[in-house]
């Protein structure tokens, strides 16, 4: 797990780890990111007092680097059979390695996932609006079942989290899984990564991860005064990294759709920028917005489409027309959605 800035809820996630009902030594990887508070005092304590604390190897980063670089040190160093991450600031239930370990184990999973349920800070539950977080049991067998599953509708049908899923680190291996560099969503960039490459997987239905929903991270803009512009580009970067990976996919059964995916998905995300665009500073130009909403593809290929040519079709037009009139006809649609 990286460690940074949790003083307050370090505790709880390392002992949700180290009070596993598996049998079985389990490595925990903390990553000391040099942040500013006690949170690595806290590691170290547990790790000297807790009868588990001997398996608890703290890596220390030469400078603070972020997320996405704690994770790939995690990925370098880890010695066992399966890697599973978790984010500091969550925790997973008593059971969670053992459920996910006996599927994998079970079927020669590459990938296991466990349910996720959303929680405040004193672990009540919250309905945030995405159910496809409670899975079905499924095991997903052949080249792009999982793909298939995750693509089967414009909607969500499974997390693009990276956490609470248990890897057979000899995939991660084969395949040179790593974490781009990105201020925050690296886990939703790695996740469109290794979608597409799994070739067997289970999702189970059982609640194995607790996430925290709490105020203050980086990409809530609620309640923050003001928003740096470079945030917002940062956003539109990663968000097109997402819209743009289709075009490594045109030979998959699920590609229209997984391209109609990442258009709506971005267009979600810049609605969200537009509700706030009073707060962005230096102020937004119109000509961003339009151009984060660039189809990848070429009009003749959209034309060719056996499903969701239209909206395609749309999205192809706000992506072509003059900036002021695109940001005005996104505007409007996002207030249809409610979303503005």
């Amino acid at each position: 797990m990286p460690v940074y800035g949790v003083e307050k809820y370090i505790r709880k996630c390392l002992l949700s780890v180290l009070n596993q009902t598996f049998s079985e030594d389990i490595e925990i990887l903390t990553v000391d990111d040099l942040g500013p508070d006690n949170s690595m005092d806290i590691v170290r304590e547990l790790q000297a007092s807790h009868p588990r604390g001997k398996n608890i190897r703290i890596l220390t980063q030469p400078h603070n680097m972020g997320c996405w670089a704690a994770r790939n040190r995690i990925l370098e160093e880890a010695q066992g059979e399966y890697v599973m991450l978790v984010d500091s600031d969550d925790y997973i239930s008593e059971d969670c390695i053992e459920k996910l370990y006996s599927q994998a184990v079970e079927h020669d999973a590459e990938a296991v996932y466990g349910s996720v349920l959303p929680v405040d800070l004193e672990g009540n539950t919250l309905d945030i609006g995405q159910d496809f977080l409670n899975q079905p049991y499924l095991v997903l067998e052949g080249e792009d079942a999982l793909a298939n599953f995750a693509n089967k509708s414009v909607h969500p049908t499974l997390r693009d989290f990276i956490w609470n899923i248990l890897f057979r680190k000899d995939f991660l291996d084969k395949h040179h899984i790593q974490f781009k560099k990105a201020r925050f969503n690296d886990d939703m960039i790695c996740s469109c990564d290794v979608v597409p490459l799994v070739s067997k997987a289970v999702l189970i239905p059982d609640y194995t991860y607790y996430y925290v929903i709490r105020d203050g991270s980086l990409s809530n803009y609620q309640g923050r005064k003001e928003i740096k512009l470079d945030e917002v580009e940062e956003f539109i970067r990663i968000y097109s990294y997402l819209k743009n990976k289709c075009l490594e996919l045109k030979d998959k059964p699920y590609f229209e759709t997984r391209c109609t995916k990442g258009l709506i998905l971005m267009f979600f995300m810049i609605c969200g920028i537009l509700k706030n665009r009073d707060r962005i500073n230096p102020p937004l130009p119109d000509t961003m917005v339009r151009d984060a909403m660039r189809h990848p593809l070429s009009l003749v290929e959209i034309l060719g489409f056996k499903q969701h040519k239209l909206q395609n079709l749309a999205f192809y037009v706000i992506g072509n027309m003059p900036a002021h009139y695109a940001v005005r006809l996104i505007t409007m649609l996002g207030r249809r959605k409610r979303v503005i």
